[in-house]
């Protein structure tokens, strides 16, 4: 037997699967050294991820690390996610043209118990382990803070593109928003990571933590870098201000509708980074839509029925895609449609605004103005102040594409 050969086997099996999907592992030899020293000693690798709970819903696009982060648990490895409830009051620059309001701390633990909530749909709970910046930020002094700072430079610094571009445009570039990065690498130190998981937006605030941990005499950790995926319009990427998103906490019809709404194009993209499907599979059907052995549509139900099987299970997935199919080929009505209850004489807009079919009142305004509500096997519904009448009980009415609503007429 030889160990040595086996072991070098085991590298090479755990960096492939690894690899796949990434746009960037740096550097990668560093990597296949911490995976062989990990296998010859036994010691698994703690692999970083960091979130700012800045808000209370998890979409698609966010698990893309997370599902990461679970191959590596599934290869024995240790998950380690922080909870940033302190840059979570600062606010990420990247990418952003203006500062972030701040949070209180009250909004982000409450924000990040429903944030991994979610992000356990993806993650093994026993394989993960929690920790929050406070644990180490709270016990900092003004010291320490200018110990970090020397650790980096003004030039390095407004060599990020988000700093660059906004002192160029001459927008208002708080002081505490060059803080971020600068946290961001010093919890690599604390947490000893050896890999940190990130966006292609987070190539600098990730190699901040390479930086640091040198100055700390610990050993590098190795940058993982994944693709943003691109939202349901085919142009941006996913973003919940963009209302182009699959939220984790949609409802399986919802989920299986919007999946279906996504250019052909984006559906090998969402086959690998959003129904995590293996590398062989994804190459499968790619090959098969290039080669129109399977048609466009009937791939994107596939897809659908894959992305609901993996957060409602496999029976849920089945029938989502026979509801789609029996609403949108057949004209009929989904069988658990949400029933909501009125008053007589309350204004339309009012009644659906309270039923949380949309996350506002505009939205709904504008579905009104793009003639997108109507009395299913009835007239389009034009007036948002409409005022709810006997006629409307037990009617169903459908808003935009995929949401509907029964009507139930109260005391």
């Amino acid at each position: 037997m030889n160990v040595e050969s086996d072991v070098e086997k085991e590298v090479e099996r755990q960096f492939q699967i690894l690899k796949y999907g990434t746009i960037e592992i740096t550097p990668e030899e560093d990597f296949k050294a911490m995976l062989r020293e990990s296998i010859l000693k036994n010691r698994p690798l703690r692999v970083k991820c960091g979130i700012d709970p800045t808000n209370v819903d998890v979409h698609l696009g966010h698990l893309v690390p997370y599902r990461k982060m679970r191959l590596f648990q599934d290869l024995g490895h240790k998950g380690v996610v922080i909870i940033g409830d302190y840059t979570a009051q600062i606010g990420d620059p990247t990418g952003k043209i203006e500062s972030r309001p701040h949070l209180s701390s009250e909004q982000v633990k409450e924000n990040a118990k429903n944030y991994m909530e979610q992000v356990y749909t993806v993650l093994d709970p026993a394989k993960t382990e929690i920790r929050y910046q406070s644990e180490w930020f709270n016990d900092v002094g003004l010291k320490d803070v200018i110990k970090w700072c020397a650790h980096t430079t003004v030039a390095k610094l407004i060599s990020h593109d988000t700093f660059k571009n906004r002192l160029e445009k001459g927008t208002p570039l708080g002081l505490h928003e060059f803080l971020y990065p600068v946290l961001q690498g010093v919890d690599s130190v604390y947490v000893e990571s050896d890999v940190e998981l990130g966006g292609s937006d987070q190539k600098f605030n990730v190699l901040m933590g390479r930086d640091f941990q040198k100055h700390a005499n610990l050993r590098p950790q190795v940058a993982m870098l994944l693709p943003i995926i691109t939202g349901l319009d085919g142009a941006q990427k996913m973003s919940k201000s963009l209302a182009n998103y699959i939220a984790v906490w949609d409802e399986p019809f919802n989920k299986f509708g919007k999946v279906m709404s996504i250019p052909d194009n984006l559906m090998v993209q969402y086959f690998q980074f959003v129904a995590n499907m293996s590398e062989a599979e994804v190459k499968k059907m790619e090959a098969a839509i290039t080669s129109n052995a399977i048609h466009p549509n009937e791939a994107k139900k596939q897809l659908a029925t894959k992305v609901v099987s993996l957060f409602h299970g496999e029976e849920t997935g089945k029938k989502m895609r026979e509801q789609f199919e029996s609403v949108f080929a057949k004209g009929n009505i989904p069988d658990d449609v949400d029933e909501a209850t009125y008053t007589l004489n309350k204004p339309l807009i009012d009644f659906l605004g309270e039923a949380n079919v949309l996350p506002s009142k505009s939205e709904i305004k504008r579905m009104f103005t793009q003639n997108a509500v109507t009395i299913v096997d009835g007239d389009k519904l034009s007036d948002p102040y409409l005022k709810l009448d006997e006629s409307f009980n037990g009617k169903v009415i459908k808003i935009g594409k995929r949401k509907f609503l029964r009507l139930k007429l109260g005391n």
